[in-house]
């Protein structure tokens, strides 16, 4: 969609293309396509099944491919608003919950370093649409 420099969702918009990028498509492919040895050498799954770490990658392309939709919207409606929040806040509190119960000790410092930013992202992806539910950014 092509819009103007007065776009009132521009810094969603630009929001929801890098989380739908980054996030989604990026961590999400990852998590669908990588074998299971190399996730637990990475210290992603502990070990057993690898089918839940394929499952939350599919879920998250699924986002990512959400994400990137909203933002091409021309009005990003509150159903979007809603779900983006939902979908980014969920993710900061697993994230922020394994950080706090130590989950996440057997990564590498460049593991914690790109979950620290996949957390900031999703914490800002939460945030941020809060300004935009109101009703009187909505065009005729």
């Amino acid at each position: 969609m092509a819009y103007s420099f007065t776009d009132v969702y521009r810094p969603p918009r630009t929001l929801l293309r890098i989380n739908g990028l980054v996030i989604g498509l990026g961590l999400g492919l990852l998590l669908f396509l990588t074998p299971g040895t190399l996730l637990q050498g990475w210290g992603v799954l502990a070990g057993g099944p690898v089918w839940p770490a394929r499952l939350a990658g599919a879920l998250l392309v699924t986002l990512g491919v959400f994400w990137l939709l909203a933002a091409s919207e021309s009005v990003i409606g509150s159903t979007a608003l809603v779900t983006t929040m939902l979908g980014h806040g969920l993710i900061a509190i697993v994230l922020l919950i394994a950080y706090l119960q130590r989950d996440l000790g057997a990564l590498s410092p460049l593991g914690l370093l790109l979950l620290g930013a996949i957390f900031v992202l999703c914490l800002a992806g939460a945030l941020l649409p809060l300004r935009y539910l109101r009703a009187d950014y909505r065009r005729p």
